[in-house]
């Protein structure tokens, strides 16, 4: 007596055989990460937004000078204190409280600002890369497309990155990647949505 899992497994058998006799599955691979940072326009999103984080720092380095000097008058007064001093000093652990909030806010603006500018400048860049895979599907015939980074081996031939890679390339070598301004402290955070990462 067959049991429920051979049937199962005997039927699956049965249809793999005969769709596999009617026509071949044609099955291809595809770095998603390696196409769109190694496309002309993946390169140069990259080359403006570094350009844009070094604008940014410029532009903090009025707020960043005093805070420097603070942080080291601080440091040299606390240097200066015994231990038993220094517990009865709560001026300068609220100094020191202050002094690192500033900075954590400064970072998170800068970051804020960075990740709202990639995600504007990546929609033009995966237009592009849907586009060149959509492309490079139907001219191969490729019937199973999977993601690369779920792969654990695959040969030349069936991985299409550097084709789309091209396709990309012939579509759009560049584009103008404009910095986001975000407000300096952020919204509070709706209930039930996540923080960015």
């Amino acid at each position: 007596m067959k049991t429920l899992y051979q049937i199962i497994l005997s039927t699956l058998f049965l249809a793999a055989a005969t769709s596999t006799a009617h026509a071949e599955v044609k099955v291809a691979v595809i770095s998603q990460q390696i196409a769109l940072i190694q496309s002309k326009v993946g390169i140069s999103i990259a080359k403006q937004i570094l350009a844009i984080d070094k604008q940014i720092d410029n532009e903090f380095e009025s707020e960043l000078a005093p805070l420097r000097s603070e942080a080291q008058q601080l440091n040299a007064e606390v240097s200066a204190l015994s231990p038993e001093a220094l517990r009865t000093r709560t001026d300068l652990m609220r100094r020191d409280q202050v002094l690192r909030q500033t900075l954590s806010e400064l970072g998170d603006w800068k970051k804020r600002q960075l990740t709202a500018t990639s995600e504007q400048a990546r929609k033009p860049l995966l237009d592009a890369y849907e586009a060149a895979v959509n492309q490079v599907i139907q001219e191969n015939n490729i019937d199973i497309l999977l993601d690369g980074s779920t792969v654990m081996f695959r040969n030349k031939q069936s991985d299409i990155t550097e084709q789309v890679v091209v396709k990309m390339d012939a579509a759009i070598t560049s584009s103008v990647v404009v910095r986001v301004r975000v407000p300096r402290i952020a919204p509070p955070q709706q209930p039930g949505t996540q923080q960015p990462r």
